[in-house]
């Protein structure tokens, strides 16, 4: 006999009253209790009075409004873990795209650096292309005629210089060599002049022929600077490296210049060397049309190392008037001529 049915409570009464007189061993009858509508604090305390009778960490999901900011997670993180819970979920609630309240691009501001960064220094490099244009030379133009001959064979070099002295043009001529090579030297010879003509530095022309090897080559005669090439290109392009460029590295010395004994040929040479040039020596007259006097002379003096005793030249000489006056003790001595300045003005003044 059951004496709850007969005084008619249904089985849910029954059991909702054997739930609350005996426990029901499980927290599936108390759901309302843990509904998503719930307070999270009171979730986190209940979780927390739970874990105590159980012995074990349970894990409890806290919900988290989708347009909450990082913040909000970090609070109930610090309550969770002030109410003495081990183990906890946060869960951000999903929501549409049609719900975001983006701001159009147009209001939205710069965003400016914490930290303004340097000016970084640029180096803008810029082509300027120039028009190869063609420096023709005068029609009436100077230059040089050199003989020479490298391994005993004949070669005339001619040059054309600008007004300003640059060169702008050479000529290749050789004595008897066959036709085809000898045109090939002055076919050689008119390129070299078009370059010369349209930029291109000279230097690069030396540096590209000088110590070739090919025949006709040996020692050379009738140049002071070059006395031996391995090539005609290599006599060539020292001579003009030499007299345009101030290349006095591309010279060579003679071999035989010294003696056994290491001795040179003495003073004779150079005391003629020193002696005054005519200006006809290194002026055409013809491309001067005599604009140069025939008693106009060149002194070896600027090109002449001062000697052990002399000091700096601090007069004219009054008798030859050359400017190599020195001090030598209490006197004023000319180094071309040997007179002494006191004396020339004492016998001037007389």
């Amino acid at each position: 006999f059951d004496l709850l049915p007969s005084l008619g409570f249904t089985a849910e009464q029954i059991a909702a009253a054997d739930h609350y007189v005996f426990g029901s061993g499980s927290l599936e009858a108390f759901g309302p209790v843990f509904a998503d509508d719930a307070d999270v604090a009171a979730r986190i305390v209940m979780q927390a009075a739970v874990e105590v009778f159980t012995c074990a960490p349970g894990l409890i999901a806290l919900p988290l409004p989708a347009q909450a900011d990082p913040g909000v997670a970090s609070r109930l993180q610090s309550q969770a873990a002030r109410a003495g819970l081990r183990a906890v979920a946060i869960e951000a609630a999903s929501f549409e795209a049609a719900e975001l309240d983006l701001p159009l691009v147009e209001d939205l501001e710069p965003r400016r650096p914490r930290f303004e960064p340097p000016p970084v220094e640029r180096v803008v490099e810029k082509i300027v292309e120039r028009d190869r244009t063609r420096r023709k030379l005068p029609d009436r133009r100077k230059g040089y005629i050199q003989k020479a001959a490298v391994g005993g064979h004949k070669v005339y070099l001619h040059t054309g210089e600008y007004d300003d002295g640059e060169l702008g043009e050479i000529f290749i001529d050789m004595h008897k060599e066959g036709a085809a090579f000898r045109s090939l030297m002055n076919n050689f010879a008119i390129a070299i002049s078009i370059g010369l003509q349209y930029g291109v530095p000279l230097d690069e022309f030396v540096d590209a022929f000088v110590f070739t090897r090919f025949v006709p080559a040996g020692p050379v005669t009738g140049n002071e600077t070059v006395r031996s090439a391995t090539t005609i290109l290599d006599y060539i392009y020292p001579e003009l490296g030499i007299s345009y460029l101030g290349r006095d590295d591309l010279a060579n010395a003679d071999p035989g210049e010294l003696n056994a004994d290491g001795l040179g040929q003495g003073k004779g040479e150079i005391a003629a060397a020193e002696e005054p040039q005519p200006a006809s020596r290194f002026i055409s007259r013809g491309f001067s049309r005599g604009a140069a006097p025939d008693n106009l002379v060149f002194l070896p003096v600027a090109n002449r190392p001062a000697g052990a005793g002399a000091l700096e030249a601090t007069d004219v000489c009054a008798a030859c008037g050359d400017v190599a006056v020195v001090r030598k003790g209490a006197s004023l001595i000319c180094e071309t001529c040997g007179a002494r300045a006191g004396r020339l003005t004492e016998d001037q003044g007389g």
